[in-house]
């Protein structure tokens, strides 16, 4: 058995250079969905064209951000204008449902097991749970002001808010809904992500130009990473190398090491930049840049700008949906 183990070795690890390399030379096709505030529709951008593929009207008014269940059936458009939640098919693209939300509702996140829609409501300062099952809402959880967007930890046990207004992170116990901590984080703060690992968690903080990088285990602030120009849409590369920020007044997409905790490089992108998310496979970076009423793609190999698509009026939020699931 151990020397056909031992001739099957160079084979297996040819097969994955070459897989290796086919990643490499060739991004994988995925969907880019983006809010078109004033236009109150959302594109879909087939990521392998860079061509938009369709657009939808999904009723609600001035939509903001979006989010994908994981089975990538369900899209999640929060609609700051009309204070609700536009639920849509993504297959046929058409809406299902209209969910209640709290006022100006901001930033939605799917709980990693699926079950529950949380909503941040910077007008309400709250956040609002709802069941996707039977599709209403069991909560309401008082957080800080203006809260903007949640994120959870890769296993769901935490849930975490940024609220611009007070300048601070609330941390949710999931299960009971209950805060346990609240962490400083700079006035504005607003774009954040959670590590793969669920060791760190980046929060920019536009008001005070600076990015938080916390660590999870103690909620101690690991480091302020300073940035001119308002840090505001913020991703981390599924592989947890590097952090992307979108700089809205500077018009410059940060690049951070994660494990240097510093800046390394700064690619200039588009006017008002606000949002900004990455393929899964980690070679495309889709930016919104508001002022230009486009889409800016970057490699991530090269750092360089390979389209720029047009949208509606207004681009706001951006969220990429494999190909695979519609």
């Amino acid at each position: 058995m151990r020397r056909q183990i031992i001739r099957l070795v160079p084979w297996i690890t040819g097969l994955a250079l070459a897989v290796g390399v086919t990643w490499i030379d060739q991004a994988w096709a995925y969907e880019a969905w983006v809010t078109n505030q004033e236009d109150h529709t959302v594109i879909v951008i087939d990521t392998e064209t860079n061509k938009v593929i369709d657009t939808i009207t999904p009723g609600g008014k001035k939509p903001h951000n979006i989010a994908f269940s994981p089975d990538g059936v369900h899209a999640f458009i929060a609609n700051a204008g009309s204070n609700d939640v536009s639920m849509v098919d993504v297959k046929t693209r058409k809406l299902v449902g209209t969910l209640p939300a709290g006022t100006r509702a901001h930033g939605p996140a799917v709980s990693p097991d699926g079950r529950q829609l949380w909503v941040a409501n910077p007008g309400s300062n709250d956040v609002t749970v709802i069941d996707l099952e039977g599709r209403h809402t069991i909560d309401t959880i008082a957080v800080g002001k203006a809260p903007a967007l949640v994120v959870f930890d890769p296993k769901g046990v935490r849930a975490y808010v940024t609220n611009g207004g007070s300048g601070d992170l609330s941390v949710i116990d999931v299960k009971s809904r209950k805060i346990v901590t609240t962490i400083e984080a700079g006035r504005g703060a607003m774009g954040t992500d959670v590590t793969w690992d669920g060791k760190l968690l980046l929060v920019t903080a536009g008001d005070v130009d600076q990015i938080d990088v916390i660590h999870l285990m103690n909620h101690q602030v690991a480091a302020r990473i300073a940035r001119e120009g308002e840090p505001h849409g913020l991703v981390i590369s599924p592989d947890g190398k590097h952090a992307y920020v979108a700089n809205r007044k500077a018009s410059v997409v940060s690049v951070i090491d994660c494990k240097a905790l510093k800046i390394v490089k700064d690619i200039p992108a588009g006017k008002r930049i606000d949002i900004v998310t990455i393929t899964p496979d980690g070679r495309r970076l889709y930016v919104t840049s508001r002022d230009t009423n486009s889409v800016i793609v970057i490699d991530t190999l090269t750092d360089k700008i390979v389209a720029e698509i047009p949208t509606g009026k207004d681009p706001h939020g951006i969220a990429i949906l494999p190909a695979s699931h519609h």
